[in-house]
Parts: C-alpha cells; structure tokens; sequence
C-alpha cells in the first residue's frame, strides 16, 4: 500500500512539473500566442514591434491654403428711401402712379392744384417787361444826357428785381409737382386726391432697391479684420446666395451693444432681393494654411483644450492643441498643425502623450 501511494505521489509530482515547464516555455517563446497573420499593421518607420503598444488607425494629412471668414449675422436694406413732401401748400389735384410701381428721376409722382400761382406768375411777367422798357427807356436818356448814370443804375436794379420776381414765381408754380427724387419704387403712398398738404407733408415714399444692402454688426474683438473693398458673400433666409462689396465700415461703436455698423453692396438690377431679409454674411480676413479633417479625429485633453493626437518620431502619441477655422461638407478645417502630419482617426481615446503605438494607416478615401 505504501509503495502504491508513493507511486501516485509520484506520478502526480511529475504531472505538475510537466505542466509547470509548458507554461515557462510558452510565456518565453509565445508559441501559444494565436494567428499572427490576424494583425495587418503597416509600419512607416520600420520599429512598431514593442508587444504593450496600443494599436490605433492613422491618417496623414497635408495643409492646405484656407481663408479665414469673419461670419455674421445680419439683414438686407434697401440702399435709400425718401418720403417725397410737399414744397408748397395745396390740395392734391392728382396722383400718377399706384403703391409698388416703378418710377424714374424726375417723374412728377403727385400734383397740388395751381390756385393763384399762375395769376401771380403772369401778374410778375408783366412787371418785367414794364421794368425793362423802363431801363431801356434809361439807357438812351443817359446816353443824350437827359438823366444821370444814377437813375440808370436805379433803373436797372428795378429790372433785375423783376427777372428775379419772374423766376421765384416759376419756382413756387413747378413746386406744385412732387417728384421722384432718384429711380425706384413708389413705395407708400401717403395721401389722397383732394388732402390738403401744407409744406413738408408727404405724399409718399420712393425707395431705391438697386444695389441692396446687407448689413450687420461686427464685435470688438472682429472690426479690425473688416475693412471696405472686401469682396464678401452672404446666404439669404430665402434660400438665394449672393456677392458683394464691403462699403462702409462704421468708425464709433454702438454705445449699447459695442458693435460696429457694416454695409455691403450687392447689385439687384431685376430687384429680385427683398428689403428686409435675414443673411449670414462670410467677410474674408486672411489666408492660412489648415487641414481638412474628419470632425471624429477631434479630442480634448486634461485641461480641457480641443486638438488632436498625432503621431511624432519614435511611433510617440503627442496632443496638439488646434483652432477650428470652419467646416466643409461633412469635414472641419483647423489650424496649428505641422504642414505634414500623422493624426490618430481611431482609438485616440486610447493613448497618452508618451506613449507607443502601433498603427494602421488608412488610405484617403477612408
């Protein structure tokens, strides 16, 4: 009995040491480790082999030229409008033109009655030519020595005063025609045939829609990047894009938003634009160089901050802080990179600053 529990002992002893020795064999050689075709890695600098490195995907980027858009938030305006007023007193005798037509410079748009105008008109017509036989009459006398130079001269003022009588009483019977004061539309009319308008009451409103403007106000921290002949673009709340020119940048701020005013110029010779339309205005400040890459490659680190995590000589992870410029289509461009660079696109989440990886490098389409 004795020897038998000996031999079971024994056997025993040899089977753990066996099984001991297989286990240092393999945690020596690896023998056990799996598939090794299973892990495709592409290695760029050739010394991607340390076994505790993480494995990510990568892809290198180049910068590319970017301009820089001061964006803004702003509406369009018409370029003027003017309430057309009454120069003289009068009842309206007639208007021509209906709200919404279009009218030319100098078109007569509304026309008091004439009342005593014409009367008087004539009336200083007939004083002027009793003046000027008057001065003529003068002249000759002058020249015979029958009356002095003085009543000459008297004579004349007399005239002249005349001829200037003539003229107000021309001026005071046009004034009873209100014109259009530039081409437009007449856009509100303001009073009716038989209103009586006393001097500076309107008749109604003419608006030039030719350029529009596009208008919006630029912050602090932006005015100085925004500078009149900039070539600037906006997108229209209906959908329509448009182009123009930068005309007018305001030198005083708003004293209660601490803004500054802009206007940009576009052309709307078929007046397709509307007054009164909200518009995301792209102003251009410069040109930098950036990368266009997929917004997922994005990550923030201990502090906080926004970049991403490259790979830097070595196969290292380094995180790099960036600034977003924009974004294109489904893409973002940011700066604050090397020209040439390798981001992490895939496990970024994964690594440190320091550490080694191992990576896949995808191609450009991926």
């Amino acid at each position: 009995m004795l020897f038998i529990m000996l031999f079971i002992m024994s056997k025993t002893v040899k089977t753990s040491l066996i099984t001991l020795s297989l286990l240092i064999f393999w945690m020596f050689t690896g023998i056990f480790s799996g598939d090794e075709g299973s892990n495709s890695i592409i290695e760029i600098e050739g010394n991607n082999t340390l076994n505790n490195s993480t494995l990510v995907s990568a892809r290198i980027f180049t910068a590319k030229p970017k301009v820089s858009f001061v964006v803004l938030r702003g509406r369009t305006e018409s370029d003027r409008n003017v309430y057309i007023a009454a120069e003289t007193i009068g009842i309206v005798e007639n208007i021509y033109f209906e709200k919404g037509d279009k009218v030319k410079k100098g078109q007569i748009i509304c026309k008091q009655s004439v009342d005593a105008r014409k009367a008087k008109l004539d009336e200083a017509n007939a004083l002027m030519k009793q003046k000027e036989l008057e001065w003529q009459a003068s002249k000759t006398l002058v020249e015979k020595g029958y009356r002095s130079k003085t009543q000459l001269a008297a004579s004349s003022a007399s005239y002249d005063a005349s001829k200037a009588l003539v003229k107000q009483m021309e001026q005071e019977l046009d004034n009873i025609n209100i014109r259009a004061p530039f081409d437009g539309i007449f856009n509100e009319k303001l009073a009716e045939i038989g209103d009586f308008l006393s001097i500076g009451k309107p008749c109604g409103k003419v608006v030039d829609y030719n350029p529009i403007k596009i208008t919006a106000q630029v912050s602090e921290k932006e005015i100085l990047n925004v500078k009149n002949g900039l070539q600037g673009r906006a997108n229209l709340s209906t959908g329509e894009k448009v182009e123009g020119l930068v005309t007018y940048v305001s030198n005083t701020a708003d004293p209660a938003t601490r803004t500054f005013r802009i206007e940009m110029e576009v052309e709307n010779n078929n007046l397709s634009y509307k007054d009164g339309l909200t518009a995301e205005i792209f102003i251009p400040t410069k040109e930098i160089n950036g990368h266009l890459i997929p917004p997922s490659s994005l990550t923030l680190n201990e502090v906080g901050e926004v970049g991403v995590r490259h790979i830097v000589d070595d196969n290292k992870a380094k995180f790099s802080k960036v600034e977003i410029l924009g974004d294109e289509n489904e893409l973002i461009w940011i700066s604050g990179l090397p020209e040439k660079v390798t981001i992490i696109t895939v496990g970024h989440e994964f690594v440190s600053n320091g550490d080694s990886v191992n990576y896949r490098l995808q191609d450009e389409n991926s």
